[in-house]
């Protein structure tokens, strides 16, 4: 019978992987839900957390490919909760309409995988609870990767205690299993920037020309709204920060962005959160909810860098290349504190781009 285990060693002794002891757990966890899929048994999914680079991915993958069933499916938890939003939309007004979508979700689909299980919008949260439970009364098994602890999700969001079920039920369906391994897996070929110019115009631009681009101030329609951009090629756009990530973007437009386009230029990125803002979260009343407390300092830029997160973080899932000229080093690239632990997964992403291949 395949096993990860089995599959991990042979990479392992190959040499395109370190061994690592911190994920022996999650490799057992794994392999015995393998077994149970094949056996009908299966009780309980499993979710897999700690901080960026220890391998979460790399396991849920190697774990997907196992499965035997083709009713599974494997997606970014964003694109999901996008998906479910649609679908909610298209069935407004129906009875019980979570459960509707349970339904059909579980015609094709037995195990689902996501990929980084992380909830910042009020709407996510607040439909979680009822989502999740819907799914796993139609039998959908979850594996799920996060940077957080399934007790720290949305933490400090608005109206937590109506997301607190969505805990209860992670906790109750899914085995919790820790990777916070000393081994920073996104290294492990050193970091070479290749796609990633600090202070370096001239091989940015030259990287672009041989990717056929040629320079040119134009406009293209990005969801029935117009974006400049600042060169193209049959493949790739070439942009300037602020025009890709300053109001009204939204992941919505980033998404159709990968779905056009194999890579992107973004040029002039600058550093970001270093200059604090006037104003802290602090507790008040926005559309009937209550913020908790929160002391957290806002910095100029982090709208800028919440939606840069979105871009990277949908081309990295789509496998789809951004080439980023900036200001200052990848390490220094966020500095402020609202951002800084999500920013870490997308320094991390940027990283495991360093390493991939320039499609001409």
């Amino acid at each position: 019978m395949y096993t990860i285990q089995t599959k991990y060693e042979q990479l392992v002794s190959e040499g395109s992987l370190t061994s690592d002891n911190a994920q022996s757990e999650a490799i057992l966890k794994l392999d015995q839900l393998l077994l149970q899929l094949e056996q009908s048994q299966v009780s309980k999914g499993i979710y897999l957390y700690g901080p960026v680079g220890r391998g979460k991915s790399f396991l849920m993958d190697l774990f997907f490919k196992a499965v035997k069933s083709k009713k599974k499916k494997r997606l970014h938890f964003h694109h999901f909760m996008a998906q479910i939003h649609q679908q909610l939309k298209e069935i407004q007004g129906t009875k019980n309409p979570l459960q509707k979508i349970a339904k059909i979700w579980a015609k094709t689909t037995k195990v689902l995988c996501f990929d980084e299980f992380f909830v910042k919008d009020i709407g996510d949260a607040m439909i979680l609870a009822g989502l999740l439970d819907a799914f796993i009364k139609s039998g959908i098994i979850f594996v799920t990767t996060s940077n957080s602890h399934p007790t720290e999700l949305y933490k400090n969001g608005l109206q937590r205690s109506r997301f607190e079920p969505t805990i209860d039920l992670l906790l109750k369906h899914c085995h919790v299993v820790g990777l916070s391994g000393e081994i920073d897996h996104r290294f492990r070929h050193g970091f070479q920037s290749h796609f990633y110019f600090n202070d370096n115009q001239e091989m940015f631009d030259s990287l672009f020309t041989q990717a056929s681009g040629s320079r040119h101030h134009s406009n293209i329609e990005l969801l029935g709204r117009t974006v400049p951009i600042n060169g193209s090629s049959p493949s790739a756009l070439l942009f300037e920060f602020m025009s890709l990530c300053s109001s009204p973007r939204a992941t919505a437009d980033y998404i159709e962005l990968a779905n056009r386009y194999d890579v992107i230029f973004v040029q002039s990125v600058p550093k970001m959160g270093c200059t604090p803002t006037q104003s802290q979260l602090t507790q008040g009343v926005e559309d009937g909810y209550i913020r908790q407390t929160s002391m957290i300092q806002t910095s100029r830029l982090d709208d800028e860098a919440r939606r840069f997160i979105a871009l990277i973080d949908e081309f990295y899932d789509r496998k789809k290349l951004v080439v980023i000229s900036a200001n200052c080093p990848l390490e220094t690239l966020y500095v402020g504190e609202q951002l800084s632990f999500e920013f870490e997964r997308t320094k991390s992403r940027l990283v495991e781009m360093q390493s991939w291949h320039l499609t001409i």
